[in-house]
């Protein structure tokens, strides 16, 4: 690409980052990458009245937590700032004077009643889409200039062009044709001296440099108005692409009424999924490199990267996979980067005060092989830290299936109990040793002993969890199970 590469991410603080921003804010960040160019964070807030105290925050945040870090933002300012909304509102009420001045915009000074009865007025009608009937365009010069001198609450609105088309190539869809006969004049800058959506953003656009737009598909009905500014001031409007929806596993839009999926960033950096795993997610809701590799570091993706393999379908936000992906980033990390990040999931719900760092470390690196999440290190050691004095009906249904493991669990208690040497690899040979004594192997050695020790069916090596149990509650579980069976 010969111009210069500039794209944006421009959420509004009126709410937390979720997964539709993120996917959003990626795709911006991997194309800018990927051609060597910048990613601007924006702010867009001139909603004052939904901004959320700690929103921009907490996007800033949780974007720089997943390694996409914006080459210009409220705190890393550029050549191109100010990078909210609100500070260029000058800027905004400059560019809305010039169109002014070239016709392309009136004053309205309609109210809001009059307005809503123009609309009821053109239903009634028979007009499908009512629109502005221009009676503000209608005002003499000096009629417009004594509203003013009278301070009479005025909007701007643009003057939409007769029989004009507005046409672009969407990298996601395609060519993509509006008329201007299917939309009404619309406002620029409300009473209030806000501008609206599509007027502000872009003439941020315009002065930032965008060079490409990447956004949700149900920005595609703002585009025609869009490109209405850009043509009025003789600018070239960046490359569009809107991306497909998101859906979930019933392929439903995602949406953050749904409470059966987490959709914010910061709930699963909670408890315990990592960045670099989610980061490799969401760059494939929407995208698909070639072959049929899944798996990519962040610097394998910004090269890889291809605008033009956009997806056309919606995307469906498998939790599943996901937790699949986050386990895979799990097994692949060191064991001292695995102990940083497991030991404050267990600090924050066992007593850890008299638990011997070698004892800590060999628990929890049995369980790093099948760990999905960070906070599931608590459920998985629960035996460790908490008796298990009720077996589960699973496990209670597999010892009702075993076959003569009695003769088995009392040797092995007594072997247990007389060993004073308790390391693992004496546990080991206690139980090969049993094996081969009692000629028992397989699940009828292994699966009557770790149900009698543990309490549970399903577990880590044996030997170790045994060995981590200790010999004073692995006692204690066999005889509570010996004796409950005899009752």
């Amino acid at each position: 690409m010969e111009k210069k590469i500039r794209l944006r991410y421009a959420p509004s603080p009126t709410g937390f980052l979720h997964i539709g921003n993120t996917r959003t804010a990626l795709f911006n960040y991997l194309l800018a990458k990927h051609y060597q160019g910048a990613f601007i964070l924006r702010i867009e807030d001139t909603d004052v009245e939904r901004n959320v105290e700690g929103a921009i925050a907490s996007q800033l945040d949780n974007l720089r937590w997943l390694g996409i870090e914006p080459d210009e933002t409220i705190d890393k300012p550029g050549q191109y700032g100010p990078y909210t909304q609100l500070e260029r509102l000058q800027t905004y009420e400059e560019y809305a004077n010039k169109l002014l001045a070239a016709k392309k915009a009136y004053y309205c000074f309609c109210t809001a009643q009059e307005l809503e009865a123009s609309r009821e007025k053109q239903l009634v009608q028979g007009y499908a889409s009512p629109r502005y009937d221009r009676r503000c365009y209608r005002l003499s010069e000096a009629e417009v200039n004594e509203k003013l001198k009278n301070n009479v609450p005025t909007s701007i609105r643009f003057f939409v062009p007769d029989n004009e088309s507005y046409d672009f190539n969407d990298l996601v869809r395609g060519p993509v044709h509006f008329e201007s006969k299917d939309l009404g004049d619309w406002v620029i800058i409300k009473s209030n001296g806000i501008p609206t959506y599509n007027f502000a953003v872009v003439i941020d656009d315009i002065l930032m440099e965008i060079s490409h737009v990447v956004r949700g598909e149900e920005h595609i009905s703002n585009t025609p108005k869009q490109l209405m500014i850009y043509r009025a001031f003789e600018k070239e409007p960046p490359i569009f692409a809107h991306l497909t929806l998101i859906v979930n596993e019933q392929h439903k839009k995602l949406s953050k009424r749904d409470g059966h999926l987490m959709q914010f960033i910061s709930q699963y950096r909670k408890i315990g999924y990592l960045p670099n795993a989610i980061f490799n997610f969401i760059a494939l809701l929407g995208w698909s490199p070639l072959g049929e590799e899944e798996i990519f570091i962040k610097e394998e993706l910004i090269k890889i990267f291809d605008e033009t393999r956009l997806s056309k379908s919606p995307s469906m936000f498998d939790v599943k996979k996901l937790t699949w992906m986050n386990n895979l980033y799990i097994k692949k990390m060191s064991d001292e980067e695995y102990l940083a990040f497991t030991k404050p999931f267990l600090a924050s719900a066992y007593d850890l005060t008299n638990k011997a760092d070698d004892w800590l470390t060999m628990l929890l690196l049995i369980f790093k092989k099948e760990l999905q999440y960070g906070q599931e290190i608590v459920a998985l050691t629960k035996p460790f830290f908490v008796q298990v004095t009720e077996l589960s009906s699973e496990t209670i249904g597999m010892l009702n299936n075993l076959n003569n493991y009695q003769e088995l669990i009392t040797e092995f208690r007594n072997q247990i109990n007389q060993l004073t040497n308790w390391k693992e690899i004496s546990i080991k040979e206690i139980i090969s040793m049993l094996g081969k004594t009692l000629n028992v192997k397989g699940k009828d050695l292994f699966m009557p002993i770790r149900i009698f020790a543990s309490h549970q069916e399903h577990g880590p090596e044996l030997a170790k969890v045994i060995y981590l149990l200790g010999k004073e509650q692995v006692i204690k579980n066999i005889d509570n199970l010996l004796n409950s069976n005899e009752k």
